[in-house]
């Protein structure tokens, strides 16, 4: 019988964790951040259950940053592990009776399947629950490695569902959203709802993160800080989804037809919800905020309102994914010109750091890749750049080469206009090679076009380097051409400052 068929519990204590992470040699090293857990964890306090958060890169109060973050060891792969011991997460694991773990990142797989690998074997009468784009994606994995229930859509209300199930109230095989093994075979049941209005969600429990571990490392997510400050940081979304349907995103396959539902359509939070979650996180000690939005300022009459509404909690804020460039434009006189007005509003809000996504210089492949989401003919690259300076806002560009069917000359031209806009004040350039990350349209295409091989190695996909096969020059190029052009377009205090956040470099703050 399936450990499914048969667990209960009368009063459920859950454990949610994060995975140890790796990463090569000369990668930066940083915290996982997402927000997934904490909804998760909000979700199931809100319901009445006993939940913690542990984030096994960094540990709890415990722990040192030595024995967990710096602890690193060499991976048979050459990739570099941090965090905690098997001994300290064995400890952690005793107290709980649901394991949950959440799979966003497609380069940090093999870290949950180890986790979850290892959980089972020393713990193996625990039930472990996924979740995430990868565990949906990849089912076969995760169940290989023993995971006996994969959350197929956002979480916060299967979770719950799964609890009372778990306590007797009703079966696990009847909670909708769920993918599970009976005897052998694969079972997914009817997708669950898909909320509608964001101010449903429960309160996502920050409280429950380690951030003073995460602030003493003060590594965010995005921006150029001096070595020697303090980065009080947490992550906040104000919607999900998106109205663009950008192919080597997530969102592109997250259809109400998918397993998953339609959680790709674009829903937001009201402003006095948001408001109020801004400032239980200004409560707590943060003074930077990163929206997690797919899509910040999708609505812009209602970003302006909530950002003039934001002015008064004095925080900086800033964004590394949602801020797309036709947001920060308006019509003047039948053209396109900068919306100066909005991005004052912006700064006056508090926004210190914008990641502009140009993703490439071409045409052609912004419109088959990117929804056509930017207009490289209309938009004056250079007065938004110098704009978003003058008004107190640093923006970096993020640029994409390596496109399936891209060729050597779109290369280039994509590179050059890093450059140029390194020259037109972007204070720096983000290079990545187009990985078809797990649950996207563009990896289904590769798979059946056979560039990309159904047993791909998911250590190996990460931004900065392909993995596919028929490209206009070989993925090992592509990533000499990567690295060279991020070195050159990009000023030598920047590059020397990423440099120096590598896996091995010292405690900061």
């Amino acid at each position: 019988m399936s450990l499914i068929a048969s667990f209960h519990v009368r009063h459920p204590n859950f454990l949610l964790m994060y995975s140890p992470l790796q990463f090569a040699p000369e990668e930066m090293a940083k915290p996982d951040g997402s927000l997934s857990l904490p909804y998760i964890a909000g979700a199931l306090r809100r319901a009445g259950y006993a939940v913690r958060i542990l984030d096994v890169s960094v540990g709890n109060e415990n722990d040192l940053l030595q024995d967990s973050f710096f602890n690193t060891t060499r991976l048979p792969s050459g990739m570099i592990r941090c965090g905690l011991p098997r001994h300290r997460i064995e400890q952690e694991v005793a107290n709980a009776d649901v394991i949950g773990v959440s799979s966003i990142f497609t380069a940090q797989t093999s870290m949950v399947l180890e986790l979850v690998r290892m959980v089972k074997a020393f713990a193996p009468e625990k039930l472990v629950i996924a979740g995430g784009v990868n565990a949906r994606s990849l089912r076969q994995r995760f169940f290989a490695a023993g995971v006996d229930v994969i959350v197929l859509s956002e979480a916060e209300l299967t979770i719950v569902e799964l609890a009372e199930a778990i306590r007797g109230k009703g079966s696990l095989r009847a909670v909708p959203g769920i993918a599970y093994l009976d005897d052998g075979r694969e079972i997914l049941t009817p997708p669950g709802r898909v909320l509608a209005d964001l101010d449903e969600l429960p309160i996502p429990a920050w409280d429950l993160l380690p951030m003073d571990k995460y602030w003493q490392l003060s590594r965010p997510h995005g921006g150029q800080f001096p070595a020697e400050k303090q980065i009080r940081y947490a992550a906040l979304q104000t919607s999900r989804g998106c109205p663009f349907r950008c192919t080597f995103c997530h969102i592109s396959a997250e259809e109400s037809h998918s397993i998953s539902g339609g959680i790709g359509n674009f829903r937001v939070k009201s402003i006095p919800r948001v408001l109020q979650e801004l400032q239980m996180l200004k409560d707590l000690g943060a003074e930077y905020i990163y929206f997690e939005d797919d899509s910040l300022l999708a609505k812009k009459q209602r970003a302006e309102t909530l950002f003039r509404e934001c002015e008064r909690l004095h925080l900086k804020l800033a964004d590394v994914n949602g801020v797309n460039i036709v947001h920060l434009l308006t019509k003047r006189n039948g053209k396109l010109v900068t919306d100066t007005a909005f991005l004052e509003v912006l700064a006056a809000a508090g926004f210190t750091w914008f990641h502009l996504p140009f993703e490439s210089g071409n045409k052609r492949l912004i419109e088959k890749y990117s929804s056509a989401k930017w207009n490289i003919a209309r938009t004056d690259t250079e007065d938004l750049i110098r704009t978003c300076n003058r008004v107190g806002i640093h923006v970096a560009g993020n640029y994409i080469i390596g496109y399936p069917d891209e060729t050597i000359d779109e290369i280039y031209n994509t590179v050059r206009m890093a450059k140029r806009h390194i020259e037109q004040g972007l204070n720096h350039a983000a290079l990545f090679a187009l990985v078809p990350f797990p649950g996207t349209l563009v990896y289904d295409e590769v798979i059946a076009s056979g560039q990309l091989a159904p047993d791909f190695d998911t250590d190996a996909m990460k931004w900065t380097r392909s993995i596919l096969t028929g490209l206009a020059v070989p993925a090992e190029s592509l990533e000499y051409m990567r690295q060279l052009a991020w070195l050159t377009v990009n000023r030598g205090e920047f590059v020397d400052y990423k440099i120096g956040m590598r896996v091995a470099s010292p405690v900061q703050g």
